[in-house]
């Protein structure tokens, strides 16, 4: 499978389901901003309390192939396996599916993501193992920590400022790599002095 970085704000998102696994995929979603409806014959206090906040649609009944005709991305989170399996065999194959119980029976897998800032970090065992995905993450959340957030902002202020510099690309590229050393990453004050002298650079052309 090939990972994709797919902008969701505002894309309708069709969840089959109301339970636990519905909720946590919803979760990850909404950080999104996407549009999400939930169709599932009961819903968790969870789900509930999510759309009544966050205004997302909620249909009280089993979930019908005709529901995600127009779905960006199709969730079937049931806790019925034979509901998901018959949902997934009925949606056309150019659709977004994530079947939640069967990875392989959609095309679209949840990643496990530790997020800092500009960066995202993505791990996926495609299924063979949710343990070692768990893992990976944890250890990514220790290796990446907070100083990233801060970092990542700084290197894309200085990029859209480098692009807009009067000179040759071999330059430009010298700068950007100079970015890259980790002393900006740790040390807030080399970032602000780096910065100063890029502007610098700028009023000098």
């Amino acid at each position: 499978m090939q990972p994709l970085v797919i902008n969701l704000t505002g894309k309708k998102i069709v969840i089959a389901g109301g339970g636990r696994v519905a909720f946590r995929k919803a979760m990850v979603l909404d950080a999104e901003q996407a549009d999400i409806m939930f169709i599932a014959p009961d819903f968790s206090k969870d789900v509930i309390g999510l759309a009544n906040q966050k205004g997302y649609e909620l249909v009280h009944r089993e979930a019908y192939p005709e529901d995600f005709k127009d779905a960006f991305l199709s969730i079937l989170a049931t806790n019925n396996r034979e509901i998901n399996h018959t949902l997934a065999k009925s949606l056309a194959p150019t659709q977004l599916v994530c079947v939640v119980d069967e990875s392989r029976e959609g095309n679209v897998t949840f990643p496990a993501t530790v997020c800092r800032g500009h960066l995202q970090v993505a791990v996926t065992s495609n299924g063979a193992s949710p343990k070692l995905t768990r893992k990976l993450k944890k250890e990514l959340e220790e290796q990446f920590n907070d100083s990233w957030t801060g970092y990542t902002a700084f290197l894309a202020q200085c990029r859209e400022h480098i692009k807009r510099l009067p000179i040759s690309l071999d330059e430009k590229n010298k700068l950007l790599a100079e970015l890259l050393d980790d002393r900006y990453r740790v040390h807030e004050d080399a970032r602000k002095e780096k910065w100063n002298h890029l502007q610098s650079l700028h009023l000098s052309n």
